[in-house]
C-alpha cells in the first residue's frame, strides 16, 4: 500500500508492507507495465524508480530515507510530514499554498490534479477544475479536494 508519493511527480514513494512477498503488476492505459515484488519481510519500504532501496519497520526511518531521496531530485521537497501543516492528497503531502487558486492558469491546475492522481476531463474548464477544491471557513479557510 502506497503511504506518501513524490509531490513533484517523481517515481519515489513509502509502502507499507502489507502483503509481504507479493508481486504486483500495474498495466497503464498507454500499455506499459510497472512490476513490484514486495519484500519478504519488513513494515515499511521505499521505492525509488522502481527499485526498493529501503527497507526498515520504522515508519520514521522510512520517511526519513524518502525525503533524502527527494532532496536529490528536487529542492523544494516537504521534508518529514507534519500534521496540521500538511495534507495527504492520495499520499502526497500537500500544504495549503500549494492549492490551485484563480490566479493559476488551467495547466498549473491539471499538474496539480496529475502530480496527485485526481482524475479529471481534459474538456473541464478552469472553473470546474477549480470547483473541486472546497474552502472550510470554520477552520480557517482551510483547503480540501472534493473526491
Amino acid at each position: 500500500m502506497i503511504i506518501r508519493r513524490s509531490s513533484q511527480g517523481y517515481r519515489i514513494r513509502i509502502h507499507r508492507n502489507t502483503t509481504p512477498g507479493a508481486t504486483r503488476v500495474k498495466t497503464y492505459p498507454d500499455g506499459t507495465k510497472e512490476t513490484l515484488t514486495y519484500p519478504s519481510s519488513y513494515d515499511y519500504f521505499v521505492d525509488v524508480d522502481g527499485l526498493i532501496k529501503k527497507k526498515t519497520n520504522s515508519f520514521k526511518v522510512a520517511e526519513e530515507f524518502y525525503v533524502s531521496e527527494c532532496a536529490k531530485k528536487y529542492d523544494n521537497g516537504h521534508g518529514r510530514l507534519i500534521i496540521g501543516t500538511h495534507n495527504l492528497v492520495n499520499g502526497v503531502a500537500t500544504t495549503q499554498e500549494e492549492y490551485p487558486t484563480d490566479s493559476n492558469t488551467k495547466n498549473e491546475i491539471k499538474d496539480f490534479y496529475d502530480k496527485r492522481g485526481i482524475v479529471y476531463n481534459n474538456s473541464e474548464t478552469k472553473d470546474e477544475l477549480l470547483s473541486r477544491i472546497s474552502i472550510n471557513n470554520e477552520a480557517g479557510k482551510t483547503k480540501h479536494i472534493k473526491l
